[in-house]
């Protein structure tokens, strides 16, 4: 795992080149073949995201001026409720006033 602060990027943003690891094979509880990314601290709390969030990967084709790569996304579907459920109640609150 790396972090690169590039000049192209704005000062507050990091790129995050994360290694795609496999799972112990052996493992009962694992799935044969799964992968996993293990996302560093200071990227998750940058993110909001929170320990047992449900994580949506999606492969997809990453396209650079030097050419595309395979790549992927991640989505947290939990934040992505949190925050929908956050901005209801604040929503509420405010035609309650």
């Amino acid at each position: 795992m790396a972090k690169d602060d590039t000049s192209e990027q704005n000062n507050d943003q990091k790129k995050w080149i994360i290694k795609v690891e496999h799972l112990d094979d052996t493992d009962p509880d694992r799935g044969v073949g799964e992968l996993c990314v293990r996302l560093p601290d200071e990227l998750i709390e940058q993110l909001g995201w929170e320990i047992g969030d449900e994580v949506e990967w999606e492969e997809t084709e990453i396209c650079e001026e030097w050419g595309e790569h395979k790549g992927f996304t991640l989505t947290n579907r939990s934040k992505q409720f949190r925050d929908a459920d956050k901005a209801r109640k604040e929503a509420v609150s405010i035609d309650m006033e």
